[in-house]
């Protein structure tokens, strides 16, 4: 693997540890959440997926203002709303639900990789061929095969967490100052919603904050990205992020490693980087529970709608899509054709609000420049037309004029009819 760097260091004492601020000084409060990313499809907190981050706010290196307000709560100076604090039943020594096996962390579904797995999975043979279909359901069933992760992806996934895994705790071992509960594939690779090809994976690398590991990166974060980097690539990593922050692992071969560093605090939850020394809550585990329970028509839907977003320049983000899709569609009973409608129809009526699942005051479409929302306008329009006539046609069983509508909005890489 290699890696770099693009960051001045800061400020440190005699011993090379963080230095302390200066007397009076307020260290970093906690505002935004998670870990996603780039426009690519990274992770899903509001962090670091491909773009390094997704969410919304920054905390920035000291809160303005008198203190937390009505309602916060301070640990150890992170300034946490009340829906964000872990229960008071949760003893410090107790395992966070990401890692439900002690700290071993493999995510659900995916399997064990092979030794030698170094690189995914070139196209199956389908897309190598002229996809016939002779209904509008198995059209989408065609295309969500075609898009989705495969078994050798989810093999070449775990092979990057287990490499993460192996080097971080050889150098983070238990009885470390810095040691290391479980690392974790996080975001669309995590979640099972990541779309083809696969090129690059979010991995959560979480450490504990005992043996006094909190209170020495706690007043500026950056120094846990500078510690981790050092460790495990010295200046051969390059600091990656928007409003979170991770290390670019980079490999000979595809896929690349977002490796996110960060806490469990016994108290705050797990908390990462962001881009001036504070820290952000992140909740991947939730997000991860949201998109199982949310089914796997919903599923499909997201990575159909993730095709889409391609198709026209990906203006939106990974998991604001997922957002999306689930505030639409979880609960609704709708089969997978019926739900990219409305979720068509929700965006031309209400335009792109959606909210984070683990924070529902959070809308994750604040990114949108006015440039990036003039440009979708024709296109949302456009697939609102043709999915509500295809769908139409469906039910009237016209297969043929439905594959056909809903080639026009997906491209040529939707299947013919035949």
């Amino acid at each position: 693997m290699s890696i770099e760097t693009r960051r001045g260091e800061p400020s440190r004492d005699a011993a090379g540890a963080p230095s302390a601020p200066g007397p009076g000084a307020r260290g970093p409060g906690v505002q935004g959440s998670g870990v996603q990313g780039s426009g690519g499809q990274g992770s899903g907190g509001r962090g670091s997926d491909g773009r390094g981050s997704d969410g919304r706010g920054s905390a920035a290196s000291g809160r303005q203002g008198p203190g937390p307000s009505p309602g916060e709560v301070t640990y150890d100076h992170l300034i946490i709303p009340p829906h964000w604090r872990r229960s008071e039943e949760l003893s410090d020594g107790a395992v966070n639900p990401l890692f439900d096996d002690g700290g071993s962390s493999r995510d659900a579904g995916v399997s064990p990789a092979p030794t030698g797995t170094d690189s995914p999975s070139g196209p199956s043979p389908a897309a190598t061929g002229p996809l016939l279909v002779g209904t509008t359901a198995r059209a989408f069933a065609k295309l969500d095969d075609l898009i989705r992760l495969d078994g050798r992806d989810r093999e070449i996934i775990e092979a990057r967490r287990a490499e993460a895994d192996r080097v971080l705790r050889g150098k983070f071992p238990a009885r470390s100052a810095l040691p290391l509960v479980g690392v974790a594939a996080i975001g669309s690779a995590g979640r099972d919603t990541m779309i083809k090809p696969l090129d690059e994976v979010d991995i959560f690398a979480v450490f504990s904050a005992a043996n006094s590991a909190w209170k020495r990166f706690r007043w500026d974060s950056r120094d846990l990205l500078l510690c981790v980097r050092d460790a495990i690539g010295g200046e051969r990593i390059q600091t990656i992020g928007t409003r979170g922050q991770a290390l670019r692992v980079v490999y000979d071969a595809p896929p690349d490693v977002h490796l996110v560093p960060g806490f469990d605090h016994p108290r705050a939850g797990y908390v990462m980087p962001d881009r001036v020394g504070g820290w952000l809550p992140t909740r991947p585990e939730q997000h991860a529970s949201w998109m199982a329970n949310a089914g796997p028509r919903v599923m499909s839907a997201v990575r159909l709608l993730k095709a889409w977003n391609r198709v026209y320049g990906s203006h939106l983000r990974s998991f604001h899509v997922e957002a999306l899709a689930g505030e639409v569609l979880i609960g609704r009973g709708l089969n997978t054709r019926q739900g990219l409608a409305e979720v068509f129809g929700r965006i031309t009526e209400v335009g792109f609000v959606a909210h984070d699942p683990s924070d529902l005051e959070v809308d994750l479409s604040t990114y949108l420049r006015p440039a990036d929302r003039a440009e979708l306008v024709e296109p949302i329009s456009f697939a609102r037309d043709r999915s509500a006539r295809a769908v139409v046609a469906e039910q009237a069983g016209r297969h043929e004029e439905a594959v056909n509508l809903w080639r026009e909005v997906f491209g040529p890489e939707f299947p013919t009819f035949g």
